[in-house]
């Protein structure tokens, strides 16, 4: 099998390529920036081409040259550059997809995995948001509340539409809140606890007034991986469409215990109850995993403490 990744130089690509790595694979990781500080560790062991999905005929090219049988279709515009301009997020997103979904055509490569989002869902309100938190599973209404997931939506239904024409095994993993090294860094406010954890280890002082409570599910890179490699070898199925989460929530409060243990010196403090953490819609939510579990054999492996100190240690490494 051999695997591209595009977006692979992003921060669920580069977990998901040292995951690989790892087994003795060697993915191709399609990206539009040089940008090694993810896969330092890993950077003479992958293949990498400079490149963008919206060029079809490049892709085709890249396809033919590496010998390329599935696709991690992982490249996307993150949601504030998205609305800032639209057409790009479009173009990158929707045309990106039919780019690579025309390609596995061509070439008679049947699955492709698509990294999705809990987007699609838009606003999780009444018995599905706080204080209830009913599982969310994929038959809940997709409402999306902004541009990024009604992208992510569009592509989805590409996605349908390519299975139900092609036979092409198209399947969409709708991921619920991820948190992993470099997304501090890449995402900024759009990664609470990337900011948590990354603060903490340098130091820094942040007075976070409220919030301690607030429960969500909270997915770390590796069991994004997981979820991944998972997709991309699971036997056909009809159901093509699945929740990745831990499939119960954990609190900011939880993820600052599991840095104590770690960093005791951080300069954190934490107010207690709910908050929306600077976000501007009810997201917070917990995922039914059970399908996940059901037709691709996925697990969560990693628990806050385990996410927590595993992200510690993969950002020490990458910077010494």
């Amino acid at each position: 099998m051999k695997v591209l990744i595009t977006g692979g130089m992003g921060v669920n690509g580069a977990v998901l390529a040292r995951s690989m790595v790892r087994d003795g694979e060697r993915p191709v990781l399609l990206d539009n920036r040089a940008d090694f500080s993810l896969i330092r560790d890993i950077k003479d062991q992958v293949d990498w081409v400079e490149g963008d999905v919206t060029d079809a005929q490049f892709l085709d090219k890249v396809v033919g040259d590496y010998g390329v049988t599935h696709f991690a279709h992982l490249a996307a515009l993150m949601p504030e550059p998205a609305e800032a301009d639209p057409r790009l997020g479009i173009k990158v997103g929707v045309d990106g997809t039919v780019n690579i979904l025309e390609v596995a055509r061509a070439r008679n490569i049947k699955r492709v995995v698509f990294t999705s989002s809990k987007a699609v869902y838009g606003e999780l309100l009444g018995e599905f948001g706080p204080p209830q938190y009913k599982p969310v599973d994929e038959s809940h209404p997709k409402n999306p509340a902004d541009l990024y997931g009604t992208i992510k939506v569009c592509c989805e239904e590409v996605g349908r539409y390519y299975r139900n024409r092609y036979g092409i095994e198209f399947i969409a993993l709708r991921y619920s809140t991820i948190y992993g090294p470099g997304k501090e860094a890449r995402h900024g406010a759009l990664s609470f606890y990337g900011q948590l954890i990354e603060k903490g280890m340098a130091g820094e002082k942040w007075v976070i007034e409220s919030g301690g409570d607030q429960l969500n599910d909270a997915v770390y890179v590796g069991d994004v991986a997981q979820s991944v490699r998972r997709a991309l070898t699971a036997p056909p199925s009809d159901v093509w469409q699945f929740n990745i989460g831990t499939g119960k929530g954990s609190t900011p409060r939880q993820f600052l215990d599991a840095l104590n243990q770690i960093c005791p010196n951080h300069k954190i403090q934490m107010g207690s109850g709910n908050s929306q953490l600077g976000r501007s819609k009810q997201s917070f939510c917990i995922f039914d995993i059970s399908a996940a579990r059901k037709h691709i054999g996925y697990e969560p492996a990693y628990d806050v403490e385990k996410g927590v100190g595993d992200y510690v240690e993969t950002i020490k490494r990458l910077r010494s």
